[in-house]
């Protein structure tokens, strides 16, 4: 069949949601069901920020639960007006789901953001809900640091108010509002959000995008295939249909499949090699260093990355390296370190000697490292709270597939297996995060 002809499945470049949405059934749960009033999901470049966000909408949206959902896209906003205006614009899209929450959404156009926070968590909260405030592209807010401290200072306090629950959603470029805000008579911004980092997806969600399984038209794959892709791309969601999109096919009868990839399939093309160049620019020093370290072959130790770097504490190195493994920059194989994916493997093999002589950064070591501090120790608190999550749901469709009847069984034993794989996961990052602990 003619590629003019061909209708490829995969989605690149822009955000999905709903059947289009694959994986982070874990992360949405605990986003959902975490204390935690205000969250900061943190990513690299074309991770899916926006997607996460979109299918926290798409999945609250009906109202029919705690929550109503608002979007908030901060993009291009420079001033609180501006940001003020996005936000009345964002609820006048939304505007059914609020009015039938008693809102009256004509009256907010004109005020100020944090009035218009303020009156719609309190329209809500009458109405037995809750604001689901999901802000995209919130690096807008440097700007508004620079320009606005006192109003960033109430937005803040706004924003962490345990009467709506607010995620944000971004690049750690984030991380500069720290530095702006440092001589804050409380904290710095972020002190107060708890940091999650998306990156890749869980390995049955990815086979599954891979497969399509969630589309009506699902496309054959050899198993052979399916693990070359997940091993080059590792099961970054972007790169995934990067690839499959290069490899897709179909014939005559219009069936779609996947060729097994070639070398030249595995070359980051212009597009992609910018991404890298400015995931690289929005790390610290150290992170570099490591990065360049690792890179240098195509395994290592990390008792050899710690001999190289030796001028710096080992637990530094571990640290620094967590949030490296984290945002997807690293990874382990055969229980050795590796660069995260095979396309930004050939991208610092191909731009090595420039990036050696690239000294200016946008985040000093010191801003991050008391962030990846909280987050390397609480890693194990949160699976454990996840785990004890899962493990009630668990208990509770078991308890359901005990008294059911013959047409709610498959059902049920279909989201039973599901959930058991959650908790063989859970289980298996705990034990993980537990190691790295002692280490």
């Amino acid at each position: 069949m003619s590629d003019e002809s061909m209708r490829i499945p995969y989605i690149v470049g822009r955000w999905v949601c709903g059947p289009n949405h694959y994986g982070r059934h874990r992360l949405i749960a605990y986003l959902l069901h975490t204390p935690d009033t205000a969250l900061w999901a943190v990513g690299a470049r074309r991770i899916g920020k926006t997607s996460l966000l979109r299918q926290l909408e798409h999945l609250t949206e009906e109202g029919d639960g705690e929550f109503i959902p608002l979007f908030w896209d901060m993009q291009g906003c420079e001033t609180s007006g501006d940001l003020s205006n996005e936000l009345y614009l964002s609820i006048e899209d939304a505007g059914d789901r609020f009015a039938a929450a008693g809102v009256r959404v004509a009256e907010l156009e004109g005020l100020d953001a944090l009035l218009i926070l303020r009156r719609l968590a309190q329209t809500l909260a009458a109405a037995g809900k809750r604001l689901l405030l999901l802000i995209d592209e919130a690096e807008a807010l440097i700007t508004i640091a620079h320009k606005e401290a006192a109003w960033l200072a109430r937005l803040r306090r706004t924003l962490q108010d345990p009467s709506l629950k607010t995620i944000l959603a971004s690049t750690k470029l984030l991380v500069q509002l720290n530095e702006l805000t440092a001589d804050w008579p409380t904290s710095p911004f972020l002190f107060g959000f708890n940091m999650v980092n998306l990156w890749s997806l869980d390995p049955d969600s990815a086979v599954e995008l891979i497969e399509q399984r969630q589309s009506n038209a699902q496309v054959k794959v050899d198993p052979a295939t399916c693990e070359e892709i997940l091993l080059h791309t590792n099961r970054h969601p972007y790169l995934i249909q990067y690839l499959c999109q290069r490899l897709y096919e179909e014939d005559r009868d219009g069936q779609g499949r996947l060729r097994p990839p070639t070398d030249d399939d595995l070359n980051p093309d212009h597009l992609l090699a910018g991404f890298f160049l400015i995931d690289f620019q929005q790390l610290t020093l150290l992170e570099r260093r490591i990065l360049l370290a690792v890179g240098e072959r195509t395994l290592t130790s990390e008792t050899d990355l710690l001999a190289q770097l030796s001028d710096e504490s080992p637990q530094r190195i571990r640290t620094f390296l967590w949030g490296l493994e984290k945002l997807g920059h690293v990874r382990r194989l055969f229980n050795q370190l590796s660069i995260g994916n095979e396309y930004l493997r050939r991208w610092l093999h191909d731009e090595r000697e420039r990036l050696l002589h690239m000294n200016e950064t946008l985040l000093a070591d010191e801003s991050i490292e008391p962030l990846l501090q909280i987050g390397y120790r609480r890693e194990p608190l949160y699976y454990q709270v996840e785990l004890e999550r899962i493990q009630r749901e668990q208990e509770s469709l078991q308890k359901a597939l005990a008294t059911s009847n013959n047409g709610q069984r498959a059902a049920l034993l279909t989201e039973l297996n599901r959930i058991n794989r959650q908790l063989f996961n859970a289980r298996r990052d705990y034990e993980l995060a537990l190691l790295r602990q002692q280490s």
